[in-house]
């Protein structure tokens, strides 16, 4: 029984949604605050006499359970002068809401339409906020401050990242630590003391960036009150200015870059160059390679470095299993040619295991994977040589 299935279905605009739990100002209750960033790219303008304008729909619902305790909808509406900047993915529009509820588990539920296409995404999270009522401190999650960025040019790190967070109910002087980890590697441990007041306060406390390197890091902060321990954690990524957002690290995203070096980029020679090299030179191996095959060299974005690592990070959503998604063969596949134009799939043929076909007619290629152990570990009927 074959299955063919277009892939021209139509979703949304990509969105980010971030989200801070705080104690409230209201006595023993939390507050929750949502914060959404659309790029400018992302959102259908239409020219109207001089200016571009953009319309969208945004739903917020909140269920404790089966019960909703927020439903809240409003349309965004978005002009500006320049048509470039309908494509810039640098510029974006923000929006936040804050929510005040009882401390407990929560699912927001978010949806976005844009008016002109009527294309809609809809994202959701699972919300703790009972870690608020655990002991007589209410601590809110960590944040980074809106002045103090990771993201900077590739030689001027800033010399430290202020993280803050909320906290009430407590009032004296008490020890803290941090502690800043990597695929289980300690890279910064501190401790300092803050003196907490009772009502709800911000506190700020710096981290020092002596030595970080491109990398997603993990901080966590550390306390006791009343023998309760406290323990809030946030990722931490470093970055260069001008790079995908999606890159984990320096040494994974050059890994990555194998097939740009099968499918002719640049030659293999350069590949092994940047995967032996070390530290500021392994650095400057990766950018410069970037720069050199960057489509578009003038503008303020590599397009081919941020639809390969966005593809990547697809593969990894869909084609994880024993081994990551990028490094499996419909993977592979998916990173050098992207979506198929059409998919068939055979599950319920006599005496034949399960296979599906992908084609791509613009290049005039098609991809058979087989499904040998049962178990949804697809693979190529036949390896590819060029790769």
């Amino acid at each position: 029984m074959a299955q063919r299935m277009d892939k021209k279905w139509k979703i949304g605009p990509e969105y980010k949604i971030d989200y801070v739990v705080k104690p409230s100002t209201e006595l023993g209750k939390g507050e929750l605050g949502i914060m959404l960033s659309v790029p400018y790219d992302e959102i259908h303008f239409v020219k109207q006499n001089s200016q571009f304008k953009g319309r969208f729909d945004i739903s917020i619902m909140i269920f404790e359970g089966k019960e909703k305790r927020v439903s809240e909808s409003w349309i965004e509406k978005l002009t500006v002068d320049e048509f470039k900047l309908t494509n810039s993915r640098k510029k974006i529009i923000e929006m936040q809401k804050n929510y005040v509820l009882e401390p407990g588990k929560y699912r927001l539920e978010v949806l976005i339409t844009d008016l002109k296409t009527q294309n809609r995404r809809k994202q959701v999270k699972e919300i703790d906020m009972g870690k608020l009522s655990k002991g007589p401190w209410m601590m809110g999650d960590l944040y980074f401050m809106k002045d103090s960025s990771a993201v900077k040019g590739l030689d001027d790190m800033p010399e430290a990242i202020y993280v803050g967070f909320s906290a009430s109910g407590v009032k004296g002087k008490y020890p803290f630590s941090y502690i800043l980890q990597s695929r289980d590697k300690t890279f910064k441990q501190g401790k300092f003391e803050i003196e907490l007041v009772e009502e709800r306060h911000e506190y700020i406390f710096p981290v020092r960036t002596a030595d970080l390197n491109y990398n997603q890091y993990f901080l966590t902060l550390m306390t006791v009150i009343d023998s309760i321990e406290y323990k809030r954690s946030i990722p931490l990524r470093v970055q260069w200015s001008g790079t995908s957002s999606l890159i984990p690290n320096l040494e994974e995203a050059i890994e990555q870059m194998r097939y740009l070096s099968h499918t002719g980029y640049f030659p293999s020679r350069t590949y092994k160059k940047m995967m032996n090299a070390e530290g500021k030179e392994q650095k400057d191996f990766f950018t410069e390679t970037w720069k050199n095959i960057d489509p578009t060299p003038h503008t303020e974005n590599n397009e081919l470095m941020n639809e390969y690592y966005y593809r990547v990070h697809v593969a990894n959503h869909r084609f994880s299993g024993h081994r990551e998604g990028w490094r499996s063969d419909r993977g592979m596949i998916y990173v050098i040619y992207g979506d198929p134009d059409a998919v068939e799939e055979h599950h319920m043929e006599i005496n034949t295991k399960p296979y599906m076909i992908w084609y791509y007619y613009s290049v005039n290629r098609s991809f058979i994977f087989i499904d040998n152990t049962g178990f949804g570990d697809y693979q190529l009927s036949e390896p590819l040589s060029e790769y």
